[in-house]
């Protein structure tokens, strides 16, 4: 007789996990044990026993000397090495899909082509609200604002400097900043919060919040983006800026790159 499917979450692998999210959003400080037992209502007991277990496996790190408790490279190790095996498309898949639902907001991951331009590689419609028909292949300009800034954002700055400076800017709507002054404020700011974004400045009323991927070299290969109606998308900046860029961040990492521009510290659309 085949094996039934369970029904039911296994507990223990659930707080195992819930361990693993609360460490990762404070990636600096770590956790003490007590820390632990209180954001996942447990007993210290029951926590300690599963952090031991994570220390055995080397997925945790005991700090003895402060007793707090982070993540470990050991766990980063195996997820690169499971990520290796598995399709790179269908892992970038799942977090476009994933983001996209989250956040009810279509999303676009471009590839950086060498002069500068964009190309649509993937893209998930997400909501119910606006419609994008930007089809897999689409390549924007080298200046369209909201590529161009996170692009910009994740370079080193003098490179990015450079980049600006040698660039045809035009106005795409009456709200683009075509002044290269202004627009490297904007690269600094997106350098400075981890995000870039785009009020209206390629089409009219949309808003885009865009992140850079480099490569271990430094070198800029993908931008995720996300895209809608800037009455919509300005009151919740922020979280939206955090969770593009923990999105970006995990699709870095499933092609071997450095990450995104910024650091996101909590999982918003886990």
């Amino acid at each position: 007789m085949a094996e039934e499917a369970p029904t039911k979450a296994v507990p223990a692998v659930g707080k195992c996990l819930a361990i693993i999210r609360a460490l990762d959003a404070e990636p600096e400080q770590g956790l003490g044990l007590a820390a632990v037992a209180a954001r996942l209502e447990l007993t210290k007991s029951h926590a300690l026993g599963i952090l031991r277990t994570l220390v055995a496996e080397g997925w945790v790190a005991h700090d003895r000397e402060r007793q707090r408790y982070a993540l470990a490279p050991g766990l980063l190790l195996d997820l690169a090495a499971t990520l290796r095996r598995h399709d790179r498309g269908s892992v970038v898949r799942d977090v476009l899909e994933r983001l996209a639902a989250a956040l009810g907001l279509p999303c676009l991951l471009c590839r950086v082509n060498r002069d500068g331009s964009f190309t649509c590689v993937d893209r998930v419609q997400g909501g119910t609200g606006l419609m994008i028909n930007v089809p897999v292949g689409h390549r924007y300009p080298p200046d369209a604002p909201s590529q161009m800034r996170a692009r910009l954002a994740a370079l080193p700055e003098a490179r990015a400097r450079a980049a600006l400076d040698t660039m045809a800017m035009r106005a795409f709507t009456p709200s683009t900043r075509t002044d290269k002054e202004a627009v490297w404020a904007e690269v600094q700011e997106a350098r400075r919060r981890g995000y870039a974004v785009g009020r209206m400045e390629y089409l009219e009323g949309v808003m885009s919040i865009a992140v850079g991927i480099p490569d271990e070299e430094g070198v800029v290969r993908l931008v995720l983006q996300c895209t809608g109606p800037r009455a919509a998308m300005e009151p919740r900046e922020a979280a939206l800026g955090e969770a593009i860029t923990e999105a970006a961040g995990r699709i870095g990492l499933s092609w071997g790159m450095r990450g995104s521009v910024g650091q996101a510290s909590s999982s918003t659309y886990r």
